[in-house]
């Protein structure tokens, strides 16, 4: 049963609710912060957080612990205004009021009376310290009280009265910035949304290039920093994808053309074998010829299967699942027996054999068998195709912890144009180009070893030599 796929949310609903849950919190631990200051400015109460608790309905007093300790005092006046008791440490040498005093003292001439008889009022003392004071007009019959308190004890006071007149007022008030709120939050969102949409869209839209077997893909755009890293590797990813693709195209290309050169190769001597078995069947061969033709047999099969050998060695080369026969051995030993096989040829060629090896042992961790097979092609070609001079070398050192093996001919300049392209498979120069000439596999073997021990294998020409040098 195909699974329901769950409804992802977008960035635009997440940014909503998480600016809606931002402000919930906000406001939460204001409303717990400001809980806790008053809880500990009222030692433990809310009542005795409020100077108007103080003084209760009926006209008796609360404790004033809270109040006389931030510096307060109560006064209780008379119906001619005079202080007729005094609970607390008075600050103030004022005991009387009358109707100017007390309007100037009621934040200087206004009187603001709530519906519980609560008056708010500010005082200057004498030691210059500013006092605030709640006017209480309480019990049967009524008596009036003066709650003071320093004004630094208050620095924010909001009151709202919602009444039956204001309320409508104060109600349109909230919509209003309720709806200015929203708006806020949207819009915010619909930016932060448009820049973190932009650079997704370009990034998808170089994926989707990708998937459809496009190579040559570049996401360009200007965002923020994070999504520039995105930008940058992504391309730097697709740059790769395209390298690795070249490179297996020309993987694909190099085989095709092995297949095409192998088939080539195979069909002349085939042809040959083919024409001589066919003379000999109908008898056209002469009786003095019969073991010349026989002969030819022989050849063109051995090149056949030299051929087929060199394909199998190239293609396992080149495959990454191909493990070596490694053995500690001495190069050094394993080169002398190489030159000892050779010595016989090329001195009867005329050629002078110079062998200069490190009679110090050089140990490294090699396949013995697949190492002297490319050092052999090397002396094999060297010994081969010096046709203009009478020098051939073979030296082994020690260069600085690397290996290195050097095979050298005074023969004539390769061509540049065949040197640049030489360790491929099947390239032969010119002169080479006949049935009793190489396979053209030679050197891409040799390279394809020695890579595959960790070294390198290159050619150049110096001191009127030509140098294939291994490093190991």
């Amino acid at each position: 049963m195909k699974k329901k796929r769950v409804k992802k949310k977008s960035i635009f609903s997440r940014l909503v609710k998480s600016y809606v849950l931002f402000l919930v919190v906000t406001i939460v631990l204001y409303l717990t912060l400001t809980l806790a200051i008053v809880m500990y400015l009222g030692n433990g109460s809310l009542s005795n957080a409020s100077p108007q608790t103080v003084v209760k309905y009926d006209g008796t007093i609360n404790d004033t612990e809270v109040l006389e300790h931030s510096g307060g005092w109560v006064e209780e006046l008379d119906e001619s205004g005079n202080v007729v008791d005094v609970v607390g440490e008075k600050k103030t040498d004022k005991y009387t009021y009358n109707i100017e005093e007390l309007a100037y003292l009621v934040d200087m001439g206004y009187v603001a009376s709530s519906g519980n008889g609560v008056i708010i009022s500010q005082h200057e003392a004498t030691d210059k310290k500013i006092y605030s004071a709640c006017a209480r007009y309480v019990g049967d019959p009524k008596r009036v009280f003066l709650v003071f308190y320093p004004t630094d004890m208050v620095t924010y006071r909001v009151t709202y009265m919602l009444t039956n007149e204001t309320g409508n007022r104060y109600l349109v008030f909230l919509l209003v910035f309720a709806a200015l709120f929203v708006v806020e939050i949207v819009g915010i969102s619909l930016y932060l949304k448009r820049h973190i949409e932009m650079p997704l869209k370009f990034l998808m839209q170089g994926m989707d290039e990708v998937s459809e077997g496009k190579r040559d893909v570049v996401i360009d755009y200007i965002t923020d920093k994070e999504f520039e890293g995105i930008r940058d590797r992504f391309n730097s990813m697709a740059e790769k994808l395209k390298e690795s693709e070249d490179k297996r195209h020309q993987v694909e290309q190099s085989r095709n053309l092995m297949l095409l050169e192998l088939a080539h190769d195979i069909k002349n001597p085939i042809a040959s074998i083919k024409g001589s078995i066919c003379a000999l069947e109908e008898g056209l061969v002469p009786e003095e010829k019969v073991n010349d033709y026989y002969k030819t047999i022989e050849m063109k099969a051995e090149r056949i299967r030299t051929l087929t050998e060199d394909i199998n060695t190239s293609l396992k080369m080149e495959s990454d699942e191909y493990k070596l026969n490694l053995e500690k051995a001495d190069v050094c030993e394993l080169v002398r027996r190489i030159c000892a096989e050779f010595y016989e040829d090329i001195t009867a060629a005329g050629k002078e054999f110079d062998i200069d090896i490190s009679e110090e042992s050089l140990f490294a961790e090699v396949d013995t068998q697949l190492l002297g097979r490319a050092i052999n092609n090397l002396l094999g070609n060297a010994n081969k195709y010096n046709e203009t001079g009478n020098n051939i070398a073979v030296k082994v050192f020690d260069d600085s912890g690397r290996i290195t093996i050097e095979v050298s001919d005074d023969g004539e300049a390769i061509a540049e144009d065949f040197a640049a392209r030489m360790f491929e498979s099947f390239a032969r120069g010119d002169k080479t180009r006949k049935t009793d000439g190489g396979t053209g596999l030679g050197l891409a073997i040799s390279r394809k070893i020695v890579e595959k021990h960790g070294g390198t294998l290159k050619y150049k020409r110096s001191d009127e030599k030509n140098c294939f040098i291994i490093v190991l």
